[in-house]
């Protein structure tokens, strides 16, 4: 489009919530045209002012066929910025009113709580009262519709009814607006059902399509199928598919109303893992279904499934005959229901035993989540799972025992995706609904109180007595149970056994008393700190993204630097910049124990710090572009900062210029990044590096060696990998993400393998690599394999002789040639390949520049056995004395400690 030939004119109207609403035109054409948004002359968002404007037709502006509503980057936004409107085409400017963004600060944040039927709860906050404000709810990024709010208090619970065009049974992402509030202040995905009759009035239609569907866990009971499935196709199941089915139909049908009652068979093992008790007196339809989940539900942990029947007179009395392979603890007498468990577990086999009510609903994945955390860290004595309610809401993530002596369920009624409650981390409590304990633990602290006979507190005073015994309880969010809460004593505290609930209230109060009496005082706000027990300091993490660790070395660096604060008793929080939820990488972090903050449970990183940052001890930022977007609001709030500058951009930038000769712009760009680098330098509190070069570079820059530090490097123990003779070819890896890896790839094809060709045409060239483009798969030939991914480092470094690093530009430590040191495969390098690590030319590797001494360097080490099994051993050496965790964890020790803040770990 010819920008000369048009007339653009337009109006922007409000900013809410990330939209922006305006109209745009071209009086010379009817037609529509494209829109881009700037801000301070950077591209916040795009689209087509195509929707009719009837004061624009009135207007005689064209048909009126020019307005627009679309989603602007509210992260990219600055305060007191104006906006401008260019054609998306042409870039030619559209003549607009000033409108000006105004203070961004955000003062306000919401959390979508859950979805009842068709009321949608939420919170809203502020730092001030909430006065005469309009909220916009809207649905997957429609506004359905507007509540006003008006109170004296800085928070308020609150609903609205959502309109039956958005109930079809499917998730929905709902979000929170306020009208002049640039960004959207919260929202979360919810499951909207068009049929809200209770499922034991539908059950009898769960065959018919769309109504299976409608359960809150049917997701799950899919998901679960799917695995067993899967694991019959491969040949490895233990059970047979007639009795999934059953199971799986058992489901769906609900328990509700049962009479008829299948048989099914459970997997049997000789020696089960995993024992786990479920507790019954009757309700006999309750426990049939609790066990067809369990059956379900894919683990891969072999298990045994114990009913503890308490003198029932129902069909809980042919149990086994029903249930294949139930083993059965049949009391002679009623024992109640702390009794009838203690005496269950005399006959259990496993070497963990689970406790799980009767009516419950598990889900896939949850015996082994639970035994997992008991196996990665020995000082765990007790785990539970997350309880879920019959509606998908948060029942428990863990427990409390405030300073009163007074339980809470963690999270009740939340929503079960919130970032606060999906984190590993050490409780009071977790509920008996579903735990998991050692059994030879269970055995060192007597079992079950006998003092707290017949029922209630038991599970709670059971994980007191784990931690005074010297170990962990753990909550475990990735273990879902869904639990029928009442369905087994009511609710009712005054009749039955639920009056004992207030009867053993007293005697575990008085038992703990000095164990809880520091606990602080109930309330919704101290939740939010003290739900985290065993801490001594927290930390604030912010990276651009989520690492992953299996992709690049710097990933894996962040994942041992949070394992590092960790083991030194710190709380971590990681947000990525993008807030984006990272799938299993984002999981494997929260199983670690760390908090991980995303969209759209937070909506920008300036609304994490504005929520968050006062609960911080600090704020360890990774990279410079990162740090000094946040670095001004961060140290107005007084906190120390720890930088790592993962590799010294502007020394990279630089070297990349004077590579081949002098590239002017390319330095150019280096000294700008190197003033950017610096001033971030200056503002912190550490500075942390990872090798020598650069800590005396930054140190003669900004005259303060003091804050400066070496970074430590975990290296994991690895299997050992094939002899000598066994291997084959030489070998590189390096996300081709990252430009000095091209270059060193490039290097390799075009100038060191031709000539290697010459000499040796029997040696190939691996090269490995995320994000491998297409156009240098074309440098495969007869010895260079452009490999691409590698699912598994054993695959790169047991396979091959010899691992190369031609690096001719680039700065940090390389994480790729300390994988190298730590499988034991000796190396070839440049010497920037080598900083850092401690590998010395002759002794423990070969340094080459020249694609001459590229060539013989690696003839040489590919066919000396004795000069490969001298660099193998040195090797491994360096990777004891320099690269271990303990090492690490002293040094993360010493560097936290030289800006205030202390462990006792």
């Amino acid at each position: 489009m010819d920008a000369g030939s048009m007339r653009l004119v337009g109006g922007i109207d409000a900013l809410n919530g990330g939209m922006l609403s305006g109209w745009a035109a071209d009086l010379n054409s009817k037609t529509s045209i494209s829109v881009a948004v700037y801000c301070n002359d950077k591209l916040v968002g795009s689209g087509v002012a195509e929707t009719l404007r009837p004061d624009l037709k009135q207007a005689n502006i064209n048909d009126g066929l020019h307005g627009f509503k679309l989603e602007v980057d509210t992260t990219a936004l600055v305060d007191n910025a104006i906006l401008e409107i260019r054609e998306l085409e042409s870039d030619a400017p559209v003549e607009t009113n000033e409108f000006n963004i105004g203070i961004l600060q955000p003062s306000f944040w919401a959390e979508a709580q859950n979805v009842i039927g068709n009321q949608f709860l939420f919170s809203v906050s502020s730092n001030a009262p909430l006065q005469e404000k309009t909220l916009e709810i809207s649905c997957d990024g429609n506004v359905i519709c507007e509540h006003t709010i008006n109170s004296q208090n800085k928070s308020i619970q609150d609903h609205v009814w959502l309109p039956a065009k958005v109930l079809d049974n499917q998730n929905h992402l709902l979000e929170i607006s306020i009208k002049g509030v640039a960004q959207k202040v919260g929202g979360a995905y919810f499951k909207l059902k068009p049929v809200l009759t209770p499922w034991m009035y539908l059950k009898d239609s769960h065959k018919k399509p769309g109504f299976m569907s409608i359960p809150q866990q049917a997701d799950s009971r899919y998901e679960a199928l799917h695995y067993q499935l899967e694991n019959v196709v491969k040949g490895n199941a233990e059970i047979d598919m007639k009795s999934i089915m059953t199971a799986h139909e058992v489901m769906v049908e609900g328990y509700e109303g049962r009479k008829k009652f299948p048989s099914f068979s459970l997997p049997k093992f000789e020696k089960p893992e995993v024992s786990i008790i479920v507790p019954a007196y009757n309700k006999f339809e309750l426990t049939y279904h609790c066990i067809a989940s369990v059956l379900l539900a894919y683990n891969k942990t072999s298990y045994e499934v114990i009913l503890a029947d308490d003198c029932s007179t129902d069909e809980t009395i042919e149990a086994e005959t029903i249930i294949e392979n139930l083993v059965v603890s049949r009391n002679p007498e009623n024992l109640r229901f702390l009794r009838s468990c203690n005496r269950a577990t005399e006959i259990a086999k496993g070497d963990y035993i689970i406790f799980l009510n009767n009516d419950t609903e598990v889900s896939s994945f949850w015996i082994d989540e639970l035994i997992e955390k008991h196996k990665s860290d020995g000082q765990v004595g007790l785990t539970g799972s997350k309880l879920l309610n019959l509606d998908g809401s948060m029942q428990e993530a863990g427990g409390i025992v405030w300073g009163n002596g007074q339980p809470w369920n963690v999270g009740r009624d939340a929503n079960p995706l919130q970032p606060e409650f999906n984190y590993a981390r050490e409780v009071d409590y977790v509920s008996g609904a579903a735990m998991c304990i050692p059994k030879t633990i269970w055995e060192e602290v007597g079992r079950f109180s006998e003092e707290l006979v017949p029922c209630y507190y038991e599970d709670t005073d059971l994980a007191f007595k784990v931690r005074d015994a010297g170990y962990k309880t753990v909550y475990v969010p990735t273990s879902e149970v869904v639990h029928f809460e009442g369905q087994s004593h009511g609710r009712d505290v005054t009749k039955g056994l639920k009056r004992y609930q207030v009867v053993n209230e007293k005697t575990f109060r008085n038992k703990w008393f000095k164990a809880f009496k520091h606990n602080g005082k109930a309330s919704l706000e101290n939740l939010k700190i003290e739900k985290d027990r065993n801490i001594d300091q927290r930390i604030l993490v912010i990276d651009y993204a989520s690492p992953q660790p299996n992709k690049d070395a710097g990933s894996y660096a962040a994942i041992q630097e949070i394992k590092l604060m960790l083991a030194l008793g710190f709380k971590v929080t990681f947000v990525p910049e993008n807030l984006a939820h990272f799938g299993k990488y984002t999981t494997a972090l929260q199983k670690m124990g760390v908090e991980v903050l995303y969209a759209p449970f937070y909506t920008s990183m300036d609304d994490v710090l504005a929520r968050r940052l006062d609960e911080m001890d600090a704020v360890y930022i990774t990279r410079y572009y990162v740090a000094e977007a946040y670095l001004q609001k961060i140290k107005e709030k007084g906190k120390k900062v720890i930088f790592n500058n993962a590799d010294l951009h502007f020394l990279r930038e630089m070297r990349a210029a004077l590579k081949n000769g002098k590239d002017e712009e390319k330095l150019t760009d280096a000294l700008e990044t190197r003033v950017r680098e610096l001033r971030v330098c200056n503002s912190v509190d550490a500075i942390l590096t990872y090798n020598a070069t650069e800590h005396a570079v930054i140190t003669s820059h900004i005259l303060d060696a003091e804050k400066l530090h070496i970074t430590p490097w975990v290296l994991e123990e690895k299997q050992p990998g094939p002899s000598f003779e066994k291997r084959e070819g030489i070998v590189f890896l390096g996300g081709f993400n990252h430009t000095p890896n091209v270059e060193c790839v490039e290097f390799l094809a075009k100038d060191i393998m031709p000539l290697l060709a010459k000499k040796r045409p029997d040696i190939t060239l691996y090269v490995y690599g995320s994000n491998m483009p297409d156009d240098m798969k074309e440098f495969e030939c007869d010895n260079i394999r452009m490999v691409g991914f590698a699912e598994h480092l054993d695959d790169v470094f047991h396979n091959h002789r010899v691992f190369v690093a031609p690096l001719l530009s680039g700065a940090g430590i390389k994480g790729k040639v300390l994988e190298s040191m730590a499988y034991g495969l000796p190396t070839v390098l440049t010497d920037v390949a080598a900083e850092g690590t401690g590998l010395t030319h002759g002794i423990s590797t070969l340094i080459a520049e020249k694609a001459e001494e590229w060539v013989d360097g690696i003839i040489k080490l590919y066919d000396d056995e004795k000069l490969w099994q001298k660099f193998a051993e040195n090797q491994s050496t360096l990777v004891k004395s320099n690269f271990s965790f303990e090492g690490g964890k002293a040094a993360f020790k010493e560097i936290f400690a030289s800006v205030g803040l202390f462990t006792t770990c």
